[in-house]
């Protein structure tokens, strides 16, 4: 199940609600696509491509909890679009929510989820760990929580509410305006512009199974069973680049998550400190995520080329025998291709 909290408040609920959407963006934020590309192209710490990359990692038929703050967490709706930028104002909600998707009501619970439930035992506190974690590290729109989380919100939902009631009747469809599709910039050089847009174009593709090389990174496109973007790990400001979960029925006949696969980027060469960052990632997935079992965490890393002291620091590394995965990539005619690598 992949599933995602979008962030609302008790005036932009009942619009988002009612409307058939949801959109991301910041105060300030220019009213078309060019110009928020050109404006976070000229100005990097700009966070546009981190919001489209957040946008660009949902999928059609996702879950969405609508958590209003300061009461809780609605549910439960579905995407039933693919992101997109309309400044289109609706209601309340004006230009400054551009990035938007589309959303219906799967189930309608009246009663939302408050948020000090999600912490209330044990294994909730366990489960939620990446809300937690988002919670103190600041605000973010668009959170994609993992499939135990979604399970975890479900099964709260029902025990507020017992059953879903009836869809209210002033529940309608997004009113069509002036949408384009998000697309993002590639540099004609071989590297993309800020390292934003490369986690945006992978987390947009990634699961992508006409593309061979990236099916020779992360395997079948049908084992994802999860992957998210920037995933908060820790009190401070550390996040995963890319994060994902690998499960099939294959060999055992029912569901059986076998991998996990944890994602450094960078825009440039790759230094020994990115091997060291992508294999501290690793080490935490391995032990809050994985159960220990090392093996079954695979470290990859991104990058335009790498270092001599990169292939000696992932020469040297003890985290498993599986090793680091080096993967270059390149921007070809306006798109990115991805080849695994070995040191000569």
């Amino acid at each position: 199940m992949r599933a995602h909290v979008c962030v609302v408040n008790k005036d932009t609920f009942p619009v988002v609600r009612d409307n058939g959407f949801w959109g991301l963006g910041i105060k300030g934020i220019p009213s078309e696509l060019e110009a928020v590309i050109a404006n976070n192209l000229n100005n990097a710490p700009k966070p546009y491509f981190k919001m489209m990359a957040d946008a660009l990692g949902t999928r059609i038929g996702d879950i969405v909890f609508l958590y209003e703050r300061q009461a809780g967490f609605h549910g439960i709706y579905k995407i039933i679009s693919r992101p997109f930028f309309d400044p289109t104002p609706v209601g309340c909600i004006d230009q400054t929510w551009p990035i938007r998707i589309e959303i219906e009501c799967l189930n309608y619970f009246p009663e939302p989820v408050p948020e000090d439930y999600l912490f209330s035992t044990k294994e909730y506190e366990a489960t939620f760990w990446g809300w937690f974690y988002r919670k103190i590290q600041g605000a973010r729109g668009l959170n994609t929580i993992n499939p135990e989380a979604a399970a975890s919100l479900i099964e709260l939902l029902v025990k507020l509410n017992g059953n879903a009631a009836s869809t209210p009747s002033n529940m309608r469809r997004y009113p069509s305006g002036h949408r384009v599709d998000l697309t993002l910039p590639l540099d004609r050089n071989g590297r993309v512009y800020i390292e934003d847009i490369l986690r945006a174009w992978l987390i947009a593709n990634i699961d992508d199974e006409q593309r061979s090389d990236l099916r020779d990174v992360w395997g079948p496109s049908a084992d994802l069973e999860w992957f998210a973007n920037n995933v908060p790990y820790h009190v401070t400001r550390k996040c995963i680049d890319i994060l994902c979960y690998h499960r099939n029925t294959q060999y055992t006949g029912f569901p059986l998550r076998y991998k996990f696969s944890v994602l450094e980027l960078k825009r440039g060469v790759a230094r020994a400190s990115d091997v060291h960052q992508v294999v501290e990632y690793s080490k935490w997935v391995a032990g809050r995520l994985a159960e220990s079992e090392i093996e079954t965490v695979e470290p990859i890393l991104i990058a335009f080329d790498f270092a001599p002291g990169a292939w000696e620091k992932a020469a040297n590394s003890d985290f498993s025998k599986r090793g680091i995965t080096f993967v270059k990539y390149e921007v070809i005619n306006d798109d990115i291709r991805l080849t695994k690598v070995h040191e000569e």
